[in-house]
């Protein structure tokens, strides 16, 4: 049986999936909210009808998608308390590219600003040419961009399972559970201390406009395992949504059966050897 209780990660901060859009909007009506099922009530809404994506019934295996316009949708949380480096996961099927177009944003700001204004933002984004990930926090920056990649790599009307993760032991980005780090060029290469203070979820914008369907979204510490539980995340993603990993991924031909084991990078206090570690 596959493993489906996204919050037994340790420190899953948020969790939107199509079960809470189904429960409460039939195909084409606006989403006014997107309840948070991790059980920290950091659900994201948006009050300005003309900004709302809207529900989108069977889009990806049969379950429901927000539908975000690529002009002015977002879903925004609350402000919360954010102490420690994110990573995120969400599922894509993408109608175009717009020039910037950011599919999740954890930042210091209420309203998605722009990268630069802010205090500290992690994000994931792809300008025309490039699929990058960013983080910035108080007067240091870190970008990742792979260049190599040209917009053709990923292609429109696709499904996709995205991750990226920051933090000060490793960086991330993959696709459909591939690591797109090969080629990859970072600017700033110096240390940055976790985001620390009030945080906010932004859906669909942050750096520039999705124009996509996202159906599920994840959100979760990517410091305590070394971002191993990326491959948990992604392989409960692919069996929920019939989507092929890449070769050799951990899940490429079962999901997890169980929750990932715990995993101390740092070694000593009784940490368990991750088996993506063990000989």
């Amino acid at each position: 049986m596959a493993w489906t209780d996204m919050t037994q990660l340790t420190n899953c901060y948020a969790w939107f999936k199509p079960e809470s859009l189904a429960s409460s909007y039939a195909n084409g009506d606006p989403i006014s909210s997107w309840a948070d099922s991790s059980g920290n009530g950091r659900d994201v809404s948006q009050a300005t009808s003309a900004n709302q994506p809207l529900a989108f019934a069977n889009a990806i295996n049969g379950y429901m998608a927000a539908d975000f316009d690529g002009i002015n949708d977002v879903l925004s949380s609350a402000g919360y308390t954010q102490s420690g480096d994110v990573a995120v996961t969400a599922v894509l099927n993408i109608d175009s590219f717009p020039s910037n177009a950011t599919s999740v944003v954890v930042q210091s700001s209420a309203t998605p600003a722009g990268a630069t204004s802010d205090t500290w933002v992690q994000s994931l984004f792809r300008t025309t040419g490039n699929f990058n990930c960013y983080q910035r926090a108080s007067s240091q920056t870190r970008f990742l961009g792979n260049l190599a990649f040209t917009p053709d790599y990923l292609s429109t009307g696709t499904s996709y399972i995205t991750t990226f993760s920051l933090n000060s032991l490793v960086s991330d980005l993959r696709v459909n559970g591939r690591s797109l780090n090969y080629g990859a060029n970072w600017s700033n290469l110096s240390t940055i201390s976790p985001p620390s203070g009030t945080a906010y979820i932004h859906l669909g914008d942050g750096y520039g406009n999705l124009n996509a369907k996202m159906t599920e979204v994840i959100i979760y510490d990517s410091a305590s395992l070394d971002n191993a539980e990326a491959m948990w995340v992604e392989g409960y993603l692919a069996d929920k949504y019939a989507i092929t990993l890449a070769a050799g991924h951990l899940f490429k031909n079962e999901p997890p059966a169980s929750p990932p084991p715990t995993y101390n990078p740092s070694g000593g206090g009784g940490a368990t050897v991750h088996p993506l570690y063990a000989n």
